[in-house]
C-alpha cells in the first residue's frame, strides 16, 4: 500500500499469526511472503490430501511447536536453570512458599503455583500469579485475581513498534483512536480506545470489556480492520 508493506490477518482467524509477527519492521516484512495466508486450514488440509503430501495427516502443532515432545519446563530448565525465591501472598505479604524461578510463571496463570506453595496454603486456593519482582526475585500470588471488583480493562503499552513506521494519523494528532487489540495469540480481540503517548512510542489502552489475563511483559497488538498495525509491551503501570 503506497509502496509500504502491510501485514493483514489471515483468512483463518484461529491460525492467524499476526500477533507473533507484529514486531516485524518494514524491511523484514517487505521480504516476507505468506502463500497460505488467504486459505483456511481446512482448505490447506484438502489440498495436501489431493496432492498426497507426506505430512497431509500430521496433527496441528500446539504450544511452542519447535519443542517437539520436549516438556516446556524442561526446556526452560535447560536454558535458564533455576533461581529459587519466595512466594508471597499479594494482599498480606506473607511468605507461603518457594518458587524455582520467575521464568516458570506468567502473570494471570494458576498453572504451576500449587507445587510452589506450602501444604497448608494449597487448599486455600486457587491461587493466581499477580506480580513478579525481578530485583528481589519474589513471586506474588493471590486468590482474588479474577474478582469482579477489579476492572482489568485498562493498561499502558511501552516500546511500540508501528509496522508502517508511524502511528495512525488520528492517534498521532492526540485523539483517542478506536482500534482492536489482542493481548494474546488466538482469534479473540477487544474493541478499544487507544490514546498515544510520547509521539506514539507508548499508549494508554482502554478496553470495551474486562480481560482477567492481562499480563505485564506480554505484547498487545493493534489492529485497524484486518490490518495489524504493530504492537508493544504491556506495562505494570495501571494494572
Amino acid at each position: 500500500a503506497g509502496g509500504r508493506a502491510v501485514l493483514y490477518q489471515s483468512a483463518d482467524a484461529h491460525k492467524d499469526q499476526t500477533y507473533f509477527l507484529s514486531q516485524l519492521s518494514q524491511s523484514q516484512l517487505a521480504k516476507t511472503l505468506f502463500p497460505l495466508g488467504a486459505l483456511p486450514k481446512s482448505d490447506v488440509r484438502r489440498l495436501a490430501h489431493e496432492r498426497r503430501l507426506p505430512n497431509r495427516a500430521r496433527k496441528d502443532s500446539q504450544g511452542i511447536c519447535f519443542l517437539g515432545q520436549l516438556d516446556y519446563d524442561a526446556f526452560l530448565r535447560g536454558h535458564l536453570g533455576e533461581r529459587r525465591g519466595e512466594v508471597r501472598e499479594f494482599e498480606t505479604g506473607e511468605i507461603i512458599g518457594e518458587h524455582r524461578g520467575l521464568w516458570y510463571h506468567t502473570v494471570g496463570q494458576r498453572r504451576g503455583v500449587g507445587p510452589a506453595l506450602g501444604p497448608r496454603h494449597v487448599s486455600r486456593g486457587p491461587w493466581y500469579v499477580v506480580r513478579k519482582e525481578m530485583d528481589s526475585n519474589v513471586l506474588f500470588v493471590s486468590r482474588e485475581y479474577a474478582s469482579a471488583d477489579k476492572p482489568r480493562n485498562a493498561f499502558h503499552v511501552d516500546a511500540i513498534n508501528w509496522i508502517g513506521g508511524a502511528p495512525p494519523p488520528a492517534g498521532a494528532a492526540g485523539e483517542p483512536t478506536p482500534l482492536r487489540v489482542k493481548v494474546r495469540h488466538g482469534a479473540a480481540s477487544h474493541e478499544a480506545s487507544v490514546s498515544l503517548l510520547d509521539g506514539g512510542a507508548r499508549a494508554h489502552v482502554s478496553l470495551a470489556g474486562r480481560d482477567k489475563g492481562l499480563a505485564p511483559g506480554q505484547f498487545a497488538a493493534f489492529y485497524d480492520g484486518p490490518v495489524c498495525l504493530g504492537s508493544g509491551v504491556i506495562s505494570e503501570e495501571g494494572l
